[in-house]
């Protein structure tokens, strides 16, 4: 009898307790959030703060269209639900949630209404850089969206691109609509670091890692050095000219010195017969015509 009753009393404290439990309401979820990037959407929440220790709750998360609201996570006992496969891009929605005890329910906890495209974050671009002939390119790849292209969801994206000397901290920055850009005013083999981050909705991506790289020098030629090089070139060839010049004419003076009474063939007096009035312009007045010149 002493054993039956000792049963008795444990049992009795048992129904006590558990009905004491199920009396009291089940409290409803915390801390109850929406995450959404690249276009997921997820509901997630903290368990309630239960008076019971050790206590594991369901839970049943709902969302609402245009209609009514529809179970999407049934009875689950984790602290999220992904709604990302029940919606589309441009549609607007309610989401709720609530915990479950022992065939027990809380209150629903509600979020406003909104739309996925409106609120999603984006994630970092990815970034590769080149650099040749002294030109570095940058090259950036939009992240992956688990609803369509990032260009689908949004008629408007452009690119923030920061880059600046590595170990300095000034940096300059580019707005560009191009996926792909050559990065102006670069010094050759110097060391140049880059991050871009995808501007849209008045918003911005989260920042991609930084991406160092040394600039390659360059092969073109500066502009000056080519005005350089004509200029030289232009002298020499004058030089040679005059000094072609004055060999012939100091070698036919010397001839003429040497062998005055030979005859020259008259293509050769005819070549002298105009080359002479040139060159007396620069040495002496007046001008030399006929066979006198040749004197």
């Amino acid at each position: 009898m002493t054993v039956l009753s000792c049963l008795s009393v444990v049992l009795l404290f048992y129904i006590v307790c558990v009905r004491t439990v199920l009396s009291e309401k089940v409290p409803a979820p915390e801390n109850v959030r929406v995450i959404s990037l690249n276009m997921g959407l997820v509901l997630e929440w903290d368990p309630p703060q239960s008076t019971t220790t050790n206590t594991l709750f369901n839970y049943t998360a709902e969302m609402k269209g245009w209609d009514k609201y529809g179970p999407v996570c049934l009875s689950s006992s984790s602290l999220s639900c992904d709604f990302t496969n029940s919606v589309s891009i441009f549609g607007t929605y309610q989401l709720r949630v609530r915990a479950e005890l022992h065939g027990e329910i809380s209150d629903w906890v509600e979020t406003k209404a909104l739309a996925v495209d409106l609120i999603t974050e984006i994630s970092a671009p990815h970034v590769e850089l080149r650099s040749r002939k002294g030109q570095t390119e940058v090259d950036i790849t939009d992240p992956p969206m688990k609803k369509r292209n990032l260009r689908d969801v949004f008629s408007y994206i452009s690119y923030l691109i920061r880059f600046w000397k590595k170990g300095e901290t000034k940096k300059e920055e580019l707005i560009r609509e191009q996926n792909r850009v050559v990065l102006p005013r670069l010094e050759p083999l110097v060391n140049y670091c880059i991050e871009v981050e995808i501007l849209y909705l008045n918003k911005s991506s989260q920042s991609s890692n930084i991406t160092c790289l040394i600039n390659t020098p360059s092969n073109e030629v500066e502009s000056w050095l080519i005005a350089v090089v004509l200029l030289v070139s232009f002298l020499v060839v004058l030089v040679a000219v005059v000094l072609i010049f004055l060999a012939v004419w100091y070698g036919y003076r010397g001839f003429r010195i040497m062998f005055p009474d030979a005859d020259l063939p008259e293509d050769l007096k005819k070549v002298f017969v105009t080359t002479v009035p040139v060159f007396n312009t620069f040495g002496h007045a007046g001008e030399c015509t006929g066979e006198g010149a040749l004197l």
